[in-house]
């Protein structure tokens, strides 16, 4: 029987100096984390990732049940401490499901965790900007699109223009070109919008937010880089970073 030698570590800080971002991502998400990882600064900022089940087609009532499973979720990050700020990755969802319920799930399991989610960090997009009006360029279908408009609108933010892709599922959002986004984006943007927005974590975005700003000359708002965006200023990571918009400019 080989002998196992009794060898020394020496410790050091580990984790404990990174801004570590628990994400609570879509079962039907393979996105979220890579347009994240793309998109993080390269000093001492990570993603920690779990799930939650979600179901297709995309409906209003299937997003909203996602609200009961951000608990369990979060209950998951062992130790708690080691999550410095949680972000649920659905913009439709968190349009639909109001940042107090979220933060009131979250809390029965993990009391007084910070919170973001791309809704959450577009709103606070917004205001930092002093944006009113958008264009907005979305996958969904119709009633959720219609949804969108009113939540914003109910926040104060009017959508003067809007296009969408009109998919049904999850898995098919995620193939959407980046260029088509591109494309898209430009086709719906109107002269009358402060900025672009798109929303919807599927989206592969991250590679075309400066290119779209240079094409239609205002701040172009996503749901990845929103909710970033936020979650680096929860955790009191406040540092420019470029190539990632006006927003991050800021």
């Amino acid at each position: 029987m080989t002998p196992i030698k009794n060898v020394e570590a020496s410790f050091d800080a580990g984790m404990a100096d990174h801004v570590v971002i628990g994400l609570i991502a879509l079962s039907t998400d393979v996105v979220t984390e890579h347009e994240l990882r793309k998109m993080l600064p390269d000093d001492g900022v990570s993603i920690s990732a779990t799930r939650i089940e979600t179901h297709n087609p995309i409906t209003i009532g299937n997003l909203q049940g996602h609200a009961h499973e951000i608990a369990k979720a979060a209950e998951l990050f062992v130790p708690r401490e080691a999550v410095d700020v949680f972000a649920y990755g659905c913009t439709s969802g968190s349009a639909l499901i109001s940042q107090a319920k979220l933060e009131a799930e979250l809390h029965r399991t993990v009391p007084g965790a910070k919170l973001t989610s791309p809704m959450t960090g577009a709103y606070k997009a917004f205001r930092r900007l002093g944006i009113a009006r958008v264009s907005m360029l979305t996958p969904y279908p119709d009633e959720v699109t219609e949804a969108m408009i009113g939540c914003l609108t109910n926040a104060g933010i009017s959508v003067v223009s809007c296009g969408s892709f009109h998919i049904e599922n999850d898995y098919e959002i995620i193939n959407v070109s980046p260029n088509s986004i591109e494309v898209a984006g430009q086709a719906v943007d109107s002269p009358d919008a402060q900025a672009l927005f798109i929303p919807c974590t599927g989206l592969r975005t991250s590679s075309i937010i400066g290119i779209l700003e240079r094409r239609i000359g205002k701040p172009v708002i996503t749901a990845h880089q929103a909710m970033l965006w936020d979650a680096l200023r929860l955790a009191g990571y406040t540092q420019p970073l470029k190539g990632l918009g006006t927003l991050f400019a800021s």
